[in-house]
């Protein structure tokens, strides 16, 4: 496996130069890939074949997906809900660097975007639908918990 894909959501899939395996809660999990960067947030696989964020820093895991095929198949239906839209894809700021746009907004040089009607409620409805079809306790608690509510609440 290697980081070939297009980190839909900061999620890359790539086993090269990170452990083989890490122990969590006594439970061995394989490594497959991470959010970002290797040394925060990593994603695995236990042996039952589910997959599971692990936060290094943190000690603790949150739940994925059911397996690795559902994982690719929601992030490739998330690379299609954000390539849907003219807005662009969801970006990470430090804090230093969201400090320093909140001050620009505050000064007036940076506007509140425009929006144009898209159907974007029509599109995550659809997409959250698609994703219960897939793996719909993924869908309920853990890591996409979060991020379809963000989706909802319009911050990605």
């Amino acid at each position: 496996m290697n980081a070939s894909n297009k980190a839909t959501l900061g999620v890359v899939l790539d086993t090269t130069a990170m452990p083989a395996e890490v122990t969590v809660d006594g439970e061995r999990l394989s490594v497959i890939g991470y959010v970002r960067e290797p040394t925060t947030e990593l994603v695995g696989l236990d042996s039952a074949g589910a997959v599971w964020s692990y936060s290094p820093d943190r000690g603790t895991r949150v739940p994925m997906n059911s397996s690795v095929e559902a994982l690719r198949r929601f992030l490739d239906l998330f690379g299609e809900f954000f390539a849907a839209t003219d807005d662009p894809p969801p970006v990470t700021y430090t804090a230093e660097q969201m400090a320093e746009k909140l001050a620009a907004f505050r000064r007036g040089e940076i506007k509140p975007a425009v929006g144009t009607p898209d159907n974007r409620n029509a599109r995550i409805k659809q997409l959250k639908t698609t994703l219960r079809e897939i793996d719909k306790p993924a869908v309920k608690a853990g890591w996409w918990s979060l991020v379809l509510e963000q989706v909802d609440d319009g911050i990605l």
